[in-house]
């Protein structure tokens, strides 16, 4: 997975709140070179297991609290 950064940016923010929500996406994201972009796993079969079979649940959980604030924020902020 591959985001746009420039719609994400502040989101991407580690100063941002809301920037925890996207943890469970960018677990499964990866850089131009082809690397995690939050950085190489601990080799633990526990974190291994984490990331095949459970991380991705999360994003269901997720999904809609985003949406929430992207609409908020952006068809709802004042102008």
């Amino acid at each position: 997975i591959n985001l746009n950064n420039k719609k994400w940016k502040s989101l991407l923010d580690l100063n941002n709140p809301n920037h925890g929500l996207l943890l469970p996406i960018l677990i499964y994201c990866v850089d131009k070179k082809g690397r995690p972009v939050l950085g190489k796993p601990k080799p633990r079969a526990e974190t291994a297991r984490f990331i095949e079979h459970e991380a991705y649940k999360d994003i269901a959980l997720v999904i809609p609290v985003l949406r929430e604030l992207h609409y908020f924020t952006r068809y709802d902020a004042p102008k």
